[in-house]
């Protein structure tokens, strides 16, 4: 009966439907119900790798491995690390006791992390699965229905291994010199909230995204 709970619960999230309240779940039991799920919708697409963007969520700025997320009133910041997957870099994540949550991944042969630090009334979220990582400040009320949202976007990550070799290895010496550790929470984020203070994407009624608006996460580091 649980593991039909948790299939109904999976597939009313990535249809959009609303009626599934999250209040009750725990930030684990959350993990679980998507985790555990083989995800392989996809509905965005980019040279060497795919993933799904749940209803709601809309994409608002791109570059080849970074893209800028909109989900309400709250940006996700992503990050695709082809170079760690082409190399299937060992995740190094250590679970964090000071943090209001830490947890190492580790589902269907994919691994990454999930580390949620409180920070100036808000929740730093750090989401890292499958060579992926999204990052976003959240509200505590929000935290639940993000967490899943972020987690159905990471789990649908699909990478074509024949384009990402030739593309990468085509420009090797730009992403060696771009590369950044991603099983390392930043955990000090203080660089993270000038970016989102500075370029934190605020539509308004007919406005369409400028590619000018974001910088790439590299820039600021």
């Amino acid at each position: 009966m649980k593991k039909i709970v948790i299939l109904l619960l999976v597939t009313l999230l990535v249809s959009g439907c609303t009626v599934v309240r999250l209040d009750d779940e725990s930030l684990t039991g959350i993990i679980d119900s998507i985790l555990q799920n083989d995800n392989t919708l996809s509905n965005e697409v980019f040279e060497g790798y795919k993933y799904y963007l749940p209803k709601g969520v809309s994409l608002v700025e791109k570059d080849q491995y970074n893209q800028v997320l909109l989900d309400g009133d709250y940006n996700y910041y992503l990050y695709v690390d082809a170079v760690s997957y082409l190399h299937q870099v060992e995740n190094t994540y250590q679970e964090n006791k000071n943090s209001y949550f830490s947890k190492r991944l580790d589902y269907n042969n994919k691994s990454g992390y999930l580390e949620i630090n409180a920070s100036q009334g808000k929740y730093f979220v750090e989401a890292m699965f499958h060579y992926a990582k999204v990052e976003a400040f959240i509200e505590e009320a929000d935290l639940k229905d993000a967490i899943s949202h972020i987690l159905l976007i990471l789990s649908s990550v699909q990478y074509n291994d024949d384009v990402l070799a030739t593309f990468v290895g085509n420009n090797i010496l730009n992403y060696s010199e771009e590369s950044i550790d991603i099983f390392k929470p930043k955990r000090e984020e203080s660089e993270f909230l000038e970016y989102e203070q500075e370029y934190i994407y605020q539509p308004e009624v007919g406005e369409l995204p400028s590619e000018d608006n974001i910088q790439l996460e590299e820039e600021i580091k």
